[in-house]
């Protein structure tokens, strides 16, 4: 082994060891057996649960593409809910008016997405979930673990499950103990048999309770080493 690439594995030991220890500190203060689904969470709330939104708003809140930066165009937003563009506008305005959406700045034509407080870190998501490979699975609350260094953004990763087209393979993320979520539906509107079908084409277990083999579970420290190993790397 040449002195260079013994030299890249001993600094990225060190950097992966300076993680872990950093975030062993944050989670002294977290129960071990705390519940980190999207059931406890503590974060800022969907818009749904802050607002009494319309039959019309919340179909346009729960849009996937909406959550992204890019966002939607009008028209595409009046299709997907089966609405006239004018009244798809107006819900659109009145949902801006509340800061549930905003319009993308310099795009034309014109696109909405939802504010940033609805659909914050999901970069980070997405790159983090891009570290669970096939036959592995993964929580909510892992992921969040390893981007914000608690479990407050759980409900944040669900809904970026749920509503990015580019989250990758999101049938991996699994509530607290490895249990699918029971809303969990994919882009052909199959529901949870579907994510356990394709766990279990990866080789994934499902005991009689409906919770998923934990030995082939990625827990947050393994996500971060991957994550900083993958940082050094590039």
């Amino acid at each position: 082994m040449t002195d260079s690439v013994v030299a890249a594995q001993a600094e990225l030991a060190r950097a992966v060891a300076q993680a872990l220890e950093q975030y062993a500190g944050r989670l002294d203060a977290l129960d071990e057996d705390a519940d980190l689904d999207l059931r406890t969470t503590d974060e800022v709330p969907a818009p749904e649960d802050e607002y009494n939104l319309g039959k019309r708003q919340r179909q346009v809140v729960s849009l996937r593409g909406l959550a992204t930066e890019a966002g939607l165009r009008t028209s595409e937003i009046a299709t997907a809910i089966a609405y006239e563009v004018p009244n798809t506008y107006t819900t659109l305005q009145a949902l801006a008016r509340s800061d549930i959406v905003e319009m993308v700045p310099n795009v034309e034509p014109q696109h909405w997405r939802l504010a940033r407080r609805y659909r914050p870190n999901s970069d980070a998501f997405i790159r983090i979930a891009g570290h669970v490979h096939r036959g592995e699975w993964t929580t909510y609350g892992d992921i969040s673990l390893v981007v914000l260094g608690d479990h407050r953004a759980s409900r944040g990763v669900g809904r970026a499950v749920a509503q990015l087209p580019e989250f990758p393979n999101p049938h991996r993320v699994l509530l607290q103990g490895g249990i699918v979520n029971p809303e969990w539906e994919d882009d052909a509107g199959n529901g949870p048999d579907e994510c356990r079908r394709r766990l279990a084409d990866e080789g994934i277990a499902f005991d009689p309770g409906g919770h998923a083999d934990p030995a082939r579970r990625v827990t947050w420290d393994i996500l971060m080493a991957r994550d900083a190993a993958e940082s050094l790397a590039g």
